[in-house]
């Protein structure tokens, strides 16, 4: 029997007794090596929604971080609870799906039905099973949606560098950091104030800015200029890499206490972005946003409150709360201005992490929003 193989941070997901399950404590030891040909690709993954519009770096994290894995006829795929946890998407091959009525329907990959996950294809589901070879990938709604906070703000912010004058001078840097694996680390409530807390230093060429065996506490970007990496090896400096206008170094400083692993010096003159641990540390801090269950948002919205959808446009297109006002989250500067600050909003997606987002974010703007926690 096939294993499922996935390096996610929330556990492994695996089959056995032909069902697959979730383990976070022990997992069973998955059995050989990974297989080149389970590889999830890029264009794969580009093909699934909401995954559509998430950007080529969380693409690639996943493309390095998951595997696709093959489900034989007969098989019993997914039960209720995996469908709810996780996102189960269709490769190719058919299956089942079992409605909570007991009416099984069938589902092709490469189809239409099969585009979203079949979990949200199909919000009644209580069961997968395969009804030939297919092959299936997993994965977890909270992560996955965390990667759509991080991106969706950070487009929305893009947004905002390109229609604001004001950040002619900066707007290549700051969009440079926005793709920067490290920051993906900060809660996505926070990035807009990442860039407050960095500050400019002039520097001139031949400035060492850090030195190799010391301990760093900053992190710098370079916004103008380049500089060279140079480690010591024999008693002897090399030279070892040079480093262009966008290029962050010294990241290790705010995660870990090492102490710096080269010696960077400047090229030519310049302007370096830093950021102290201090202040990146304090940027990991997630806000308290107070949420609603499903039964105080069904009454809040009875009593005058509006839905608020803030998922893509075809997880929208594919269902919808009736008479939701849709903000999918990189249009939000655009298309909050339709929106009536003296009214109040229910936001919700499909875990709550991004409608928590969109509520902290357009109550800074004076807006009257509560998010429907994950469901």
């Amino acid at each position: 029997m096939a294993s499922y193989r996935s390096k996610n941070s929330h556990g492994r997901y695996f089959i056995t007794d032909g069902l697959i399950n979730k383990s976070t404590d022990n997992p069973i030891p998955l059995l050989g090596n990974p297989d080149p040909l389970n590889t999830i690709s890029i264009d794969i993954l580009r093909s699934f929604v909401p995954l559509n519009i998430l950007s080529d770096d969380h693409l690639k994290t996943i493309s390095r971080s998951h595997e696709m894995d093959l489900a034989v006829l007969g098989q019993s795929i997914a039960n209720a609870e995996i469908l709810r946890d996780s996102h189960l998407f269709l490769v190719s091959g058919s299956v089942d799906v079992e409605l909570d009525d007991g009416q099984p329907l069938r589902i092709c990959g490469g189809t239409e039905n099969s585009h979203l996950s079949l979990g949200d294809s199909f919000p009644t589901a209580v069961g997968v099973t395969a009804v030939e070879d297919c092959q299936i990938f997993l994965l977890n709604r909270s992560q996955l949606d965390a990667m759509l906070c991080w991106d969706q703000v950070a487009k929305t912010l893009a947004l905002d560098f390109s229609a604001n004058r004001h950040f002619d001078e900066d707007a290549s840097w700051m969009n440079t950091l926005l793709r920067s694996n490290l920051f993906h680390k900060i809660p996505p409530y926070n990035v807009k104030s990442i860039f407050d807390r960095f500050e400019a230093r002039v520097v001139k060429a031949g400035e060492v800015i850090v030195h190799e065996g010391e301990q760093g506490d900053i992190c710098y970007l370079i916004k103008e200029g380049c500089a060279h990496v140079s480690c010591v090896h024999n008693n002897e400096s090399t030279m070892v890499a040079e480093l262009l206008p966008g290029r962050c170094f010294g990241e290790d400083a705010l995660l870990n206490k090492t102490t710096r692993n080269a010696t960077v010096t400047m090229k030519t003159n310049g302007v370096l972005m830093g950021l102290h641990k201090r202040d990146f540390l304090a940027l990991m801090t997630e806000p308290e946003v107070a949420t609603l269950n499903i039964e105080e948002a069904v009454k809040t919205v009875a009593n005058g409150a509006r839905w608020l959808d803030v998922r893509s446009q075809q997880e929208y297109e594919n269902d919808h709360r009736a008479d939701a006002f849709h903000l999918p989250m990189h249009l939000m500067s655009l298309k909050s201005r339709l929106m009536d600050v003296n009214t109040r909003y229910v936001a919700y997606c499909s875990t709550g992490r991004r409608a928590s987002t969109v509520a902290y974010l357009l109550n800074q703007q004076g807006f009257n929003v509560q998010p429907l926690a994950g469901h």
